[in-house]
């Protein structure tokens, strides 16, 4: 028998399940003033998710701490960031007794972000799965790509799916999933206010990284 896990970025899809009706103005709430929209979106998008893979076995990674590792390499790292909104932080709790109810594992870790916790167990669960499915909607996430890891992130709730595998991820890209750090370093990324090269657009980095293959390379 096949043997599969999904490995779900907590955080992107709860912020998905929350804007998704918070920008019409739809804040769901219980009878009692509890607001309730991204615990009903998420909810909705896990069993979407469970209806679409025929999975084994699935994990959910949360962000936790509010300074990790990369905040001390970068002061300015995620400093454009709006603040959560206190009716999507009120509702976080309750997605996490949700999974705990259903029995879906959950991960989260001071030290490190949700798609770190997600990177690791992909790598370790390769060798013991026949299929590793990581659900985000963090490109980040894309370098994991490779072999039976595959990625597939989110473009319109969970209903609709973009996947990455190692066969189409270069078509789909222009470049390969180990010179995604390369490509990021380049052209940088504003939803972490990470800089990139200035004067260095998309289609200079792939053309770069094409006859270099790596940033060094490049320098």
């Amino acid at each position: 028998m096949k043997k599969s896990i999904v490995l779900l970025d907590g955080n992107s899809l709860m912020f998905r399940a929350y804007y998704a009706t918070a920008y019409t103005g739809n804040l769901m709430q219980s009878s009692s003033g509890i607001y309730t929209n991204a615990l009903y979106g998420f909810v909705n998008m896990l069993n979407k998710i469970k209806d679409t893979f025929d999975c084994t076995y699935m994990l959910v990674a949360f962000d936790k701490g509010k300074a990790t590792f990369r905040h001390l390499a970068l002061s300015s790292y995620k400093g454009t960031r709006k603040h959560m909104p206190e009716e999507l932080a009120m509702q976080i709790p309750l997605i996490k007794e949700y999974l705990d109810i259903i029995k879906v594992k959950r991960l989260e870790s001071f030290d490190y972000e949700a798609d770190d916790l997600i990177a690791i167990c992909a790598n370790r669960c390769k060798e013991y799965f026949d299929e590793v499915l990581v659900v985000s909607g963090d490109k980040d996430l894309l370098q994991l790509v490779s072999g039976n890891i595959k990625v597939a992130l989110t473009k319109k709730g969970v209903g609709e799916l973009e996947i990455y595998t190692e066969e189409n991820f270069f078509e789909k890209m222009g470049f390969l999933p180990s010179q995604v750090i390369d490509y990021k370093g380049i052209v940088g990324d504003s939803s972490d206010n990470l800089p990139g090269v200035k004067g260095i657009g998309e289609k200079t980095a792939l053309k770069l990284l094409a006859e270099y293959h790596t940033l060094e390379g490049i320098l």
